[in-house]
Formats: structure tokens, sequence, C-alpha cells
């Protein structure tokens, strides 16, 4: 299916920051490019057929310089689902990797235009937006990773829109993302409009469009270290051990974890308390997180609560790599331990799974123990 895009900076042209305000049309800079983390070497075993560990760096390298971060200020945009925004019959496209999916997923859907064109005009709001949800807006990592710094983007660059602004959300949208809203950026329950895209599309005369806090395929803007550094509470030295579960029923299935019993008692055996995160309030989640010496997990989008933690926390991450949770790394001077061999990405009828050797497994944790000692 064709779609019409057009790119958010010609929709953005305003001269001066100043007329940009004044004429709610252009770009509005919070922090200006910067140089990017560099490039730290992990500890990898089972990347690119190397029997054993290797301390190196990945071939998927950081950018050396990220873009400026800020919020663009755009009219008459309408909200057709998460990721896809709408001026004049065009899709807005910010060149983002979050965009690029939707863009992906919308193509994919060929009855998507016309469920559109047999209902009434979009509804309108009047109140401005601040659109910061993509694709994978139900998932806690994404938030993490990338909705929750363009909150807080938009409130440190916008004070005064605070009070007047609402947050577009699907209607699936989690009740926890409500909570984290809250207790990270301060965000009240009724400043978030709930919708159901596909079935409605909002029309917003004035929308705020955060950038996110990443250029390229996830390398980290400074500002990102920033705002999670203030969100940490300051409980001392951090010295616990934690071991990130995904076994409760529905995780077990969602990826299956044959060694997950063994994988678990071995970390206790060696000084990790087993946690698992969804059981904690938001609050205590943070708070645990952040006295965190080490964090070890699946890979999944839990182990991205490594931005609470701090600089030399060792993050173990057992199962596919991905390039967030090493960029992570570098940005927040983390290290990393990697276990990938006997790990099976999904393919037809068979989900993302982890058939580790108990060998590996072990040699994973005194790996990640050896850099605490």
């Amino acid at each position: 299916m064709s779609i019409a895009t057009v790119p958010i900076s010609a929709l953005a042209a305003s001269p001066s920051a100043e007329a940009a305000a004044r004429e709610w049309r252009g770009f509005l800079e919070f922090r200006p490019s910067q140089e990017a983390a560099k490039a730290r070497p992990a500890h990898l075993l089972g990347e690119g057929g190397k029997p054993g560990w290797v301390y190196d760096l990945h071939w998927k390298k950081p950018r050396t310089t990220v873009d400026p971060i800020g919020c663009f200020l755009l009219r008459d945009i309408e909200v057709w689902r998460p990721g896809i925004l709408v001026q004049d019959g065009q899709v807005v496209d910010d060149a983002n990797l979050s965009t690029d999916v939707a863009l992906s997923m919308t193509r994919a859907d060929a009855g998507f235009p016309s469920r559109f064109a047999e209902r009434a005009q979009a509804r309108r709001v009047d109140r401005p937006a601040l659109i910061v949800a993509g694709p994978g807006h139900a998932i806690w990592g994404h938030w993490l990773v990338e909705f929750l710094p363009r909150v807080a983007i938009a409130s440190r660059l916008l004070p005064p829109l605070r009070e007047e602004w609402v947050i577009p959300l699907p209607h699936d949208t989690p009740v926890w993302v409500e909570e984290l809203l809250l207790a990270a950026c301060n965000v009240r329950r009724d400043a978030i409009l709930r919708y159901a895209p596909g079935q409605e599309r909002l029309l917003f005369e004035r929308a705020v469009i955060p950038t996110f806090c990443f250029s390229g395929e996830y390398t980290f803007h400074p500002y990102m270290r920033e705002f999670y550094g203030s969100l940490a509470p300051a409980l001392g030295a951090a010295r616990r051990r934690l071991c990130l579960s995904r076994g409760g029923p529905a995780l077990s299935a969602n990826r299956p974890f044959a060694q997950r019993d063994f994988f678990e008692q071995e970390a206790r055996r060696r000084g990790f308390e087993i946690i698992r995160p969804e059981e904690l309030s938001l609050v205590d989640q943070i708070a645990t997180l952040s006295q965190a010496c080490a964090l070890i997990g699946e890979y999944g989008s839990a182990l991205h609560g490594s931005v609470f933690a701090g600089p030399g926390t060792v993050i173990g991450c057992i199962g596919h790599w991905n390039a967030i949770q090493m960029r992570l790394g570098e940005a927040f001077e983390q290290q990393g331990v990697y276990l990938t061999r006997g790990c099976l990405w999904p393919a037809a009828g068979r989900p993302m799974s982890i058939d580790a050797s108990l060998e590996d497994i072990e040699s994973f944790l005194d790996r990640v123990t050896s850099l605490l000692d």
C-alpha cells in the first residue's frame, strides 16, 4: 500500500525559535548536538562463531555525534495510530526508527485507509497535544527508552504548557503507563486522552512532537543519562545483585527458556536476589534497580531498567543481545556481558527461545561475578 509522507522538517521551517513559538510552526531546541558516548567493549559468548569469551567491540558501533533534541511545534495534526501522524493527507515522517516501524505496520494493513474513509471526519480536540507514543506503547522497555524521555524533554522545554496539553494514548495502553508518567514526569491522569486506533482519529489544531532522545540506531543523547539520574533516589552504595525473572506464566510462554530454573538457582547460589519487576510498585522498582551493582536477566525490555542503575553496574543479558542494551551500557558507563549461544530468533510457528547449555550458563554467571570481585 502506498502512503504519501512528508518530512517533519518541511512542516517546521520557521527561521527562528521566536517565530516558531509565535506561529506554532517550527523546531525549538532543548539541547544541542553533542558527542556521543564511545563504543565500549563487552564480554561476548556466541558472537561471530568464536568458541569462547571475547572482550571486544561489537560490529554495531554508535554514532560519533547525536542530533539536537527538542520539540517540533505543528498545526492541524491528526493522530491516526501510534507513530502515524497525518497533515493534509500525508504522513509526517521524522526519519526515526519508531516511525519506520509504524509505517511498515500501516503499509501491511491494506484496509487501514478505507476504515477512515467510511467514517466521519476526525474528532477535533481543543487542547494542544503532546504526542510521544509509537509502536510498543504497551511495552515497558519502549517507554523507558523511547517515550518517557520525550515527555521529559517537552516538560523541561515548555513548562507553561504542562497544565494545558493532553497526551493521546491508545485505549489498550496499560494502566501502569499512567503510573509511570505520574511518578517520573508528574503527568496527571486527567492529562491522558484515550482513543481507539482504527476506529477514530483525533485532530489537534496545535501539537507538540518531541524528538526522541537518540539518533540512528539508538545512539543516545547525554540528556538520557541526566534525566534518569534525576529520578534515582540517593540510597548509598549500590551493592545488590539482582536477577530479573521472566518466570511468570505469560512471560514464560512468550519466550521459552528451557534452563530458566537452573539459571535462577545458580544465580541465587552466587548471591543474586530473584526479582519479578511486575510485582513491585513503580517507585519500588526504581529504588530497587538503583541499588544494583549487577543486574542480570533474559533478553527483553526488563533489562532496560538498567537506566536506573549507576555507572559501573554490570549488566548481564542471556539470550539475544540488541543494540539498545549495548548503547544504554555505553551511555550510562555500565559493563556488558552477553551470552547468545543456544538462542534462537523467532521463525514461522516458533517463538524466540533460549536453549543454552548448563556449562554456558555457569560460565556466564561466573563472568558476571568476576567483574564484581
